[in-house]
């Protein structure tokens, strides 16, 4: 990224202070969001109270006018597999390895890893009422990409997330792990990131039947040592950024017992199991069910469901041919 004099910060970071005292949100509104967000996000929640906290400290008035830039329909509506922004640069080694879709205001997901160079994941985040355009932090935090403030956090030794808004419409979030100047590296990326709109989240699973008060909440593809997988999960109806409630996968990963003991059953016409709830050396784990398909990969359908219920849900997934074209590459 270009070095930029101290006049020209300061002055960038007045006019970002300035633009942010006009669309600035309420307080409660704050709170109200982050109470709101999954605790299986700890990180990304602990760097929205360090910008709000941040934007107190500066002395900006946070109760001036809520935010109702709000995205048009068409935005908050768009196809939710679709991933809005990628990388034009990364450092060499780095190939794409998963990529996740959630409805609206759930966030979408990319990563990236370098075999023993570290690991960059990216969490793009529909930008809402309830959400602050800008993210401004103390001065040894700043980081200014295309002229506006973000804020880079270090969450621990090796490991530093950078937070910023490129339009008004997505928040992004990007955490770099396992890195050598993990701060200077993300900039640059920061700096380089541009639209996508062509990349696609499509993977070889569709939930037939879902209990009645389920629907589908996300899809996650991914690779790993075992090739391809796809995992897709149903939340209570409306409620997507909840904690899933059933989840179905297609992988090469044979699901480990953890002290269940297996109880044999039929599953799409296969020698299947059901492993109970326990409590194991992996901690708590919901009931399962996992069959062994024709090719060797392992389905297993998991969640807060009896046996039964579970049993319908796996015995009506639909398989289908997922796209992997982007696996293993760097961006295009």
């Amino acid at each position: 990224m270009t070095r930029l004099s101290d006049e020209n910060t300061e002055n960038l970071i007045r006019e970002s202070l300035d633009h942010l005292a006009t669309r600035a949100p309420d307080g409660a509104e704050i709170r109200e969001a982050l109470a709101e967000r999954p605790r299986g996000r700890p990180k990304m929640a602990l760097a929205l109270v360090a910008a709000a906290v941040a934007i107190i400290a500066l002395g900006v008035p946070l109760g001036l006018r809520a935010y109702t830039a709000v995205p048009p329909a068409s935005q908050r509506n768009a196809d939710w597999s679709v991933l809005p922004y990628k990388p034009g640069w990364l450092p060499d080694g780095f190939q794409e390895v998963s990529r996740g879709g959630k409805p609206y205001p759930a966030p979408l997901s990319r990563s990236w890893a370098g075999g023993g160079l570290g690991r960059i994941d990216l969490l793009i985040t529909p930008l809402s009422e309830r959400s602050a355009p800008w993210t401004i932090a103390p001065a040894p935090n700043q980081i200014i990409v295309h002229g506006k403030v973000g804020m880079a956090t270090e969450l621990h030794a090796g490991s530093t997330m950078l937070t910023w808004s490129p339009d008004d419409v997505y928040l992004l979030s990007m955490t770099l792990s396992d890195m050598t100047e993990p701060r200077a590296v993300g900039e640059r990326i920061a700096e380089a990131m541009v639209p996508d709109g062509r990349a696609r989240v499509s993977g070889e699973l569709r939930f037939g039947r879902l209990p009645a008060d389920l629907e589908l909440s996300g899809v996650k593809t991914s690779v790993k040592v075992n090739g391809a997988a796809t995992e897709v999960e149903a939340t209570r109806a409306g409620q997507p950024t909840a904690a899933a409630v059933v989840t179905a996968s297609l992988s090469g990963d044979r699901p480990v017992p953890d002290g269940a003991e297996p109880v044999p059953l039929k599953v799409r016409g296969l020698d299947g199991v059901y492993l109970p709830e326990r409590a194991g050396p992996l901690g708590q784990q919901h009931g399962a069910i996992t069959v062994q398909l024709d090719g060797g990969r392992w389905l297993t359908v998991s969640g807060k469901r009896d046996q039964a219920a579970l049993l319908d849900v796996a015995n009506s997934l639909q398989l289908s041919q997922g796209d992997y074209s982007w696996a293993g590459k760097p961006p295009e």
